[in-house]
């Protein structure tokens, strides 16, 4: 046995000579142990042949356990020493060369600062951590780099490649202390941020290199470069990195900050890596490629795209608008020659300057685009070439849904042919003619709320408790009762509001006429328990309607319909949103009484015309004023009339 204790002594020295592991260094000795334990038991003198049959389970021994990579580790290592007297080749590490370097002052310093920082390790990963931070530093100092500073991406990149021989687990827990230790150099002012940030990428397969872009996606980067002056890699992590604080003081939780996060380091790492600038459209080609679609997945990529997007506003405009909603281009447009989408781009300007709102100018869009694109599709190559015959023919083969909804694609694109014609573009002037109409304008009956729905309406309002009732409590009453349309309602301010008074004045988003409007109390009521209850506090915009959560932004005119259908559930009427709360309010006020000139004035209408219909739902005045049987020229059954 002496002879084995000698050989085990061998392997012991060489696993600490060589910056093994202490946890690798206990299994080694552990095993030895018993592996003495058995042969002292069984008499047995070891020898090479004898290990390798415990191996293969052919012997009872120590190697009846799970760790079987472990068990042949220590065998293979043992048996080198009985035949060549020392470890030759079992498992030396390519990377330990510069093991027995001694590491120079300055860089135990380093070691000795970020384990006294209190980094994530336990007491008993202290070790393994100084090992590995002392290890790397010692391949850094081998390639004759005093200074911290001067390291390089190449440089981690090559210790990588060096760790290539261990295990996957292996691999990750050594790059793990790495980049926190380089983090910590980072962080105290001895290297860039970016280090840190590629030993984290290769530790967790997430680096995205020019090598990982399209060729089509690396030009377009190199033509970016070319054309537009761009922002040092520095500047942009220094906005960023603003915004991210601006992100918190928001109120925005910690995860969705941390992703905000996780999308710049990434960005600024692509960036500094291959010596580039920031340009939006190098932001929207890192974006988009497949490399970082597989890395930012599902809400993560949403997150990444509205953090660029934050970032590319925050530095042009140096503000931090958390309201502003990335804006949705149209499919198609770019598709269209120029001599088309310009004067249909025009057009849309044209229509947004009159105060139109962008939901119709978007329609307006859609439709005129459908007859853009089948005029190009006949090869057509200015608006001048369009006849009579291509107008009727695209009016034939346009397929709606509804005749109401041909009509009004129809109407768009009339008004579209006589502003050509008005701007020189079309020689014809009558060309909007040939669009013909598919269904007469009828009168529809106006739906409003039963009785018992508005019985349902006010039991909610009375037993409302949790926030987003007591919310939808106040918007259902500003329609019942004020007759206020739900754009009106979202855009609704808090100087907009008399309390003395008991009024709310507003400027109404359709018709741009202001409306002064007396406020019931139970709607006063109703938005004061909303203002005080649950508006959240921390919003610092003036908007009486806002989102509980961070940015604390306007809510958009959805939140109204979505109220009415969380208090009437089982109301299906087609074509009946929100807007018949309206509808009933302007009911309920005919049949009071109320005259149709008042109504007109509180609701914002410039005449009663369009309350005409409402009329037909007075059923006890309609009574009132009867048509003669006689003057109808009714016959009676018995011939008199």
């Amino acid at each position: 046995m002496r002879v084995y204790y000698q050989n085990v002594a061998i392997v012991l020295d060489f696993l600490n000579e060589r910056g093994y592991a202490e946890h690798t260094i206990r299994y080694h000795e552990l095993f030895y142990n018993k592996l003495a334990d058995y042969l002292e038991l069984t008499m047995q003198e070891y020898n090479p042949d004898l290990g390798r049959s415990l191996l293969l389970g052919r012997t009872e021994g120590p190697c009846h356990t799970r760790n079987s990579f472990g068990n042949a580790a220590c065998i293979a290592k043992l048996n080198d020493v009985y035949e060549n007297g020392r470890i030759t080749y079992a498992q030396i590490s390519p990377r330990k060369e510069y093991s027995s370097i001694v590491l120079c002052e300055k860089y135990q310093e380093l070691v000795a600062g970020f384990l006294a920082s209190k980094p994530c390790f336990k007491d008993s990963q202290l070790t393994n951590a100084h090992r590995r931070c002392t290890l790397f530093l010692k391949y850094i100092q081998s390639k004759g780099i005093m200074n911290v500073a001067a390291i390089t991406y190449e440089d981690l990149q090559a210790y990588h490649d060096g760790l290539s021989h261990l295990k996957r687990i292996s691999c990750v827990v050594e790059e793990s202390s790495l980049h926190q230790f380089l983090r910590y150099l980072a962080e105290s002012g001895h290297t860039s941020q970016g280090l840190y940030l590629f030993m984290y990428a290769l530790e967790t397969e997430t680096l995205v290199t020019m090598s990982s872009l399209t060729a089509e996606e690396r030009g377009r980067i190199g033509e970016s470069c070319e054309r537009s002056s761009s922002l040092p890699a520095e500047e942009f992590l220094s906005a960023g990195s603003e915004l991210i604080s601006l992100f918190r003081e928001a109120g925005y939780v910690a995860p969705y900050v941390n992703s905000v996060h996780r999308a710049i380091m990434q960005f600024y790492l692509f960036l500094d890596l291959h010596g580039l600038g920031y340009t939006d459209e190098i932001a929207s080609v890192w974006l988009h490629s497949d490399a970082v679609r597989n890395i930012f997945q599902g809400s993560s990529w949403i997150t990444a795209r509205r953090t660029l997007f934050m970032v590319s506003i925050y530095i042009s405009s140096g503000q931090a608008d958390f309201a502003r909603a990335i804006p949705r281009g149209i499919s198609g447009i770019g598709e269209l020659p120029e001599w088309c989408s310009g004067p249909l781009l025009d057009f849309a300007d044209i229509r947004r300057r009159t105060k139109i709102d962008e939901d119709t100018v978007r329609n307006d869009i859609y439709s005129i685009l459908r007859f853009c694109k089948y005029i190009v599709s006949k090869g057509l190559s200015s608006y001048d070439e369009i006849t009579s015959g291509d107008v009727a023919d695209f009016n034939l083969k346009d397929v709606h849904g509804s005749p109401e909804g041909k009509n009004a694609c129809n109407g768009r694109i009339r008004r579209f042919l006589k502003y050509l014609y008005r701007e020189g573009l079309l020689s014809s002037p009558s060309l909007h003619l040939a669009l013909g109409y598919s269904a007469a304008p009828v009168e529809t009956i106006v739906v409003t709320l039963t009785a018992d729905e508005v019985e349902t309406i006010r039991g909610f309002i009375r037993h409302a408790v949790r926030d987003l009732e007591i919310r939808d409590s106040a918007v259902i009453l500003l329609g019942t009762e004020m007759g206020m349309r739900g754009s009106d309602i979202v855009a609704l301010k808090m100087q907009d509001i008399d309390w003395k008074n008991r009024a709310i004045r507003f400027c109404q988003k359709k018709t741009d006429v202001d409306a002064w409007i007396p406020m019931p109390v139970a709607v006063g009521n109703a938005l004061f328990r909303y203002l005080r209850d649950v508006r959240p506090q921390k919003a610092k915009n003036d908007y009486v309607f806002v989102e509980p959560k961070a940015p604390y932004s306007p809510m958009t005119r959805s939140i109204c319909y979505g109220a009415l259908k969380r208090i009437l559930p089982d109301r299906s009427v087609r074509g009946s949103g929100f807007h018949v709360t309206r509808k009933a309010f302007s009911t309920n006020r005919l049949r009071n009484g109320v005259r149709p000139e008042e109504i007109a004035d509180v609701i914002g209408h410039r005449g009663t015309k369009n309350l005409d219909c409402y009329l037909s739902l007075d059923d006890e005045r309609m009574a009132l004023c009867p048509l003669s049987i006689a003057d109808l020229m009714i016959q009676a059954e018995g011939g008199t009339p």
